[in-house]
């Protein structure tokens, strides 16, 4: 069974992250379909205090670390 935490998860394929100089993080969710009907991607910035930026802020610092792993 799927934890509460698993349920609703974007896929990595479809998210990016970033963290911009001030704080801020910006999550751009790629829109999917045919070219022809796609939508414009969905972006949302999150700031310290948003009840989602400890969520995305951790997502953003395990997929870096994914792909730079401590050696």
């Amino acid at each position: 069974m799927a934890s509460k935490s698993d349920l609703g998860s974007i896929p990595d394929h479809l998210v990016s992250i970033e963290k911009r100089t001030d704080g801020t993080v910006i999550v751009r969710m790629h829109s999917d379909g045919p070219n022809e009907k796609r939508l414009p991607d969905a972006v949302f910035a999150f700031r310290c205090g948003d009840p989602q930026y400890a969520y995305w802020l951790n997502r953003l610092t395990a997929t870096l670390t994914a792909e730079h792993p401590v050696k």
